[in-house]
C-alpha cells in the first residue's frame, strides 16, 4: 500500500481563532499542493483526516483539487493528535485493503507513524513542515514495513503546481 502523510497547512494562531482554521496563506498553500498532486497523477482510495479544523480543511481542499466529492473525506479518530501511535495503528488496520491512502494530521503523530513504518530503532526525525507531503510504500503497518519514496515540502509542491 502507499501512504501519503500530509501535515495540515499553516493555521491561524489560537489567540486569533480557538479552532485554528487554515490561514489565508495556508489555504493558498494547500490549493497549490492539491494542484501539484493532480499534476503528479496522485489518486487515493481513502482520504482520512484528523478531526482538527485545519486538517479537515486541508483534506477538503485536496479532495476538491483532485476532483473527489466532498463526501470522500473521512474524519478519522485514529489521526486525532491526542491518540497514541498504538491506537492510530490499530484503527488504520481497517485501511490495509486500500492501495493508496491520504492521511492528514498533525505532529507529532504523523512523525511517529512515519518513524514506525520506516525504522525499528529510535524515532526518526523528519521535517514535516506545514503542507508537507510524505510518500511511504508499505507492505503493512508493522515496524520497518515501509520504504520512504519521497518527501516534498510546501514550497516544492508550489513549484510543481506552477510548472
Amino acid at each position: 500500500m502507499n501512504l501519503y502523510l500530509m501535515q495540515h497547512g499553516p493555521c491561524l494562531p489560537q489567540e486569533v481563532n480557538a479552532n485554528q482554521p487554515l490561514s489565508p496563506v495556508g489555504q493558498n498553500q494547500i490549493t497549490a499542493a492539491a494542484q501539484a498532486m493532480r499534476i503528479m497523477g496522485l489518486w487515493y482510495d481513502a482520504l482520512l483526516t484528523s478531526p482538527r479544523s485545519a486538517a479537515v480543511q486541508t483534506t477538503r481542499i485536496v479532495a476538491e483539487g483532485l476532483g473527489y466529492a466532498a463526501s470522500s473525506v473521512t474524519t478519522f479518530a485514529g489521526l486525532d493528535p491526542t491518540v497514541s501511535l498504538k491506537a492510530c495503528l490499530e484503527q488504520l488496520r481497517v485501511c490495509e485493503r486500500y492501495q493508496s491512502i491520504f492521511l492528514c494530521g498533525e505532529l507529532p503523530l504523523l512523525g511517529d507513524l512515519a518513524s514506525h513504518l520506516l525504522t525499528s530503532g529510535p524515532r526518526l526525525s523528519l521535517a514535516l513542515e506545514s503542507g508537507a507531503l510524505l510518500a511511504i510504500g508499505a507492505t503493512g503497518l508493522g515496524s520497518r514495513s515501509g520504504t520512504l519514496r519521497w518527501l516534498l515540502q510546501g514550497p516544492q509542491l508550489q513549484m510543481i503546481a506552477s510548472s
